[in-house]
């Protein structure tokens, strides 16, 4: 899911192996608008290096953005190696300015 995005409901998914089900990468640019109202219910994950995950650049933005009303029910993990993950120093290279 990418900024904007706003009323997914997401359910009965089995996910594995892989990198489970993230929100993000939010903030990296001006102008991206608010999440809200995720749903992830009665999923599964199994083997996956994450589970559930929430991502956002450290970059200073002209504009807060703003992630709400999110809900993770009925998850299970089998195996799982992070089951829930808050990034807020979201950083996939090697060197990241602001982080």
């Amino acid at each position: 899911m990418l900024a904007g995005t706003r009323n997914v409901w997401i359910s009965d998914v089995f996910c594995g192996p892989g990198h489970g089900i993230s929100v993000g990468s939010l903030g990296k640019n001006d102008g991206e608008e608010d999440l809200d109202n995720i749903v992830v219910k009665n999923c599964t994950f199994s083997g996956t290096s994450n589970g559930v995950r929430i991502k956002s650049w450290a970059a200073q933005l002209k504009k807060t953005l703003i992630a709400s009303n999110f809900l993770y029910e009925d998850i299970v993990m089998d195996n799982v190696q992070y089951p829930i993950i808050i990034d807020q120093d979201y950083c996939p290279h090697p060197t990241c300015p602001n982080q």
